[in-house]
């Protein structure tokens, strides 16, 4: 009774997140801070944590939320610039000349671009670009949110596939077996993040009309994601996957497009209004990519942006390497777009004003979350759910695997964090119930990627960039759902992998 009351306490603080959001359509702003204050509460009365111990978790987590705060002030920063001088029209108009319905427009940014942005930069950078992508497409704020968070299917491989790498060192098992099977676990995801991209952003009925995209899209996903971890390297995975099925998708279009033209036929084209340079508009992201592939690849530049302008407190395991962040990225990015577009100074400031008034919200409901997991890893609230659900399950941990995972996932917003959290644990129990590490592994690093898709931090990043700020609460409303399914399709996946390994 005892260890059951303490359960339920230690997932307490989610469950009142999710009431919050969900049924009290609470602002995120509000929840993250109660959420914090009652996790603080419980980890002092019922976890016996020391005042000290809550403000070294608590400190801990303000700063981990740092590492977000940059990316996110200046991934804003880029799009109201890119939006001042209509570069975002401009970017729409391009890629509409591609796309003949707003089916083919989601499966193109979130199926195919998403994942790849997301595998260059990595923190839901991909969130921050396609997000205003799609409200100048003319979608829906809540379409919006909900397509731009379905970018996040390649997360094992987000940013250089570091948090995969993180659990591979963790667990003690060779990367390139990590990243292969984390891809094979993915086809199916893949297959399902397609047909909702679909269904989300043409309606249910367009999804039987682009069967044909659908398969292709998930296809070359697929396998070039599992070809480029086997043979090639698992860091490089998700940004050929995403270019590939970009690439192949485009293709598909025009020869579809010309064989309808030479029947006589002719398909009804989505053209967005507001014409211009698609090719200079474009010109910020390929500075940010080009960026982030040279500081990453080459060893010279990666140990000069790796060493200056780093900021650590070792007392806190803190480390940002300012130059090294896709938050640097994004400036250098921003200061292209005032550069081509020859912005005014009244222009600046109209951006910067607009930037404050959307990081503010975010900032603080991100702070507040991450704070609140820190809090809970510090008390060990988080191991004890973790200990007594594979207690609970005994030798069926192989169900509960990808669920742990997935609560890591959901609490920190992050991968890497995740793995970081529970890889360990999961290494152990492999060794207990003397099974394959491998499959532990595989089971934590893909549901805990795919899990930060539903994160509150990835949901304010998504609300904050809509300008929605105050109704996360729809937004989990429709997202949980999905997630819930892909959990599910994660789960069914190990087990049947486990009959293998």
């Amino acid at each position: 009774m005892h260890h059951a009351v303490h359960f339920l306490l230690a997932g307490l603080p989610i469950l009142f997140a999710l009431i919050c959001l969900v049924w009290l359509k609470m602002p995120a702003l509000h929840t993250a801070v109660y959420s914090y204050g009652l996790a603080s509460v419980l980890a002092y009365f019922s976890f016996d944590t020391p005042v000290q111990n809550l403000l070294h978790s608590s400190v801990r987590g303000m700063l981990l939320s740092v590492t977000v705060i940059y990316v996110l002030v200046f991934g804003m920063f880029l799009y109201n610039l890119l939006n001042e001088c209509g570069a975002m029209n401009a970017m729409a108009y391009g890629l509409s000349r591609f796309c003949r319905s707003q089916a083919e427009q989601g499966l193109l940014i979130s199926a195919s671009l998403g994942p790849f942005l997301e595998a260059v930069s990595g923190f839901g950078v991909a969130v921050v670009i396609v997000a205003p992508l799609y409200l100048a497409f003319g979608f829906s704020a809540k379409k919006t949110m909900v397509l731009s968070l379905l970018t996040q299917s390649a997360v094992p491989w987000g940013a250089l596939a570091i948090g995969t790498a993180i659990n591979a060192e963790l667990s003690g098992v060779p990367l390139r077996q990590l990243g292969e099977y984390s891809a094979l676990v993915s086809i199916p995801l893949y297959v399902f993040y397609a047909f909702m991209v679909v269904a989300v952003s043409g309606g249910k009925k367009s999804v039987k009309q682009h069967l044909d995209s659908i398969f292709l899209v998930s296809f070359v996903l697929s396998l070039v994601t599992w070809a480029t971890s086997v043979y090639v390297s698992t860091e490089l995975a998700g940004v050929l996957a995403g270019g590939a099925a970009a690439c192949a998708l485009i293709i598909y279009w025009k020869v579809k497009t010309l064989i309808s033209k030479k029947r006589g036929k002719t398909a009804a084209a989505h053209v967005v209004i507001g014409k211009g340079n698609f090719y200079k508009a474009m010109a910020p992201y390929a500075v940010l990519t080009i960026y982030i592939f040279v500081s990453h690849f080459s060893a010279a530049c990666r140990r000069i942006v790796a060493s200056m302008l780093v900021i650590q407190w070792p007392k806190y395991h803190f480390h940002l390497e300012l130059l090294y962040s896709p938050g640097f990225a994004l400036l250098l990015a921003s200061l292209t777009a005032i550069w081509l577009y020859r912005l005014t100074g009244v222009q600046l400031k109209i951006c910067i004003g607009k930037t404050i008034k959307q990081v503010y919200p975010a900032a603080i409901a991100t702070t507040g979350f991450i704070a609140m997991s820190s809090v809970m890893e510090g008390a060990g609230m988080t191991n004890f759910l973790a200990a007594h659900i594979a207690a609970l399950v005994g030798s069926w941990f192989i169900i509960a695997s990808p669920f742990i995972g997935a609560i890591g996932g959901f609490m920190s917003g992050s991968n890497s964090t995740a793995n970081a959290m529970f890889s360990h644990f999961q290494s152990t129990m492999a060794q207990q119930l003397h099974s394959p590490a491998l499959l532990y592994a595989t089971a934590q690093n893909v549901s805990a990627a795919n899990m930060t898709m539903a994160s509150p931090s990835r949901i304010v990043l998504a609300a904050s960039i809509t300008s929605q700020s105050g109704h996360e609460g729809q937004l989990v409303r429709d997202i949980l759902p999905i997630a819930f399914a892909v959990l599910l399709i994660i789960t069914s996946s190990i087990v049947g992998l486990s009959f293998f390994l």
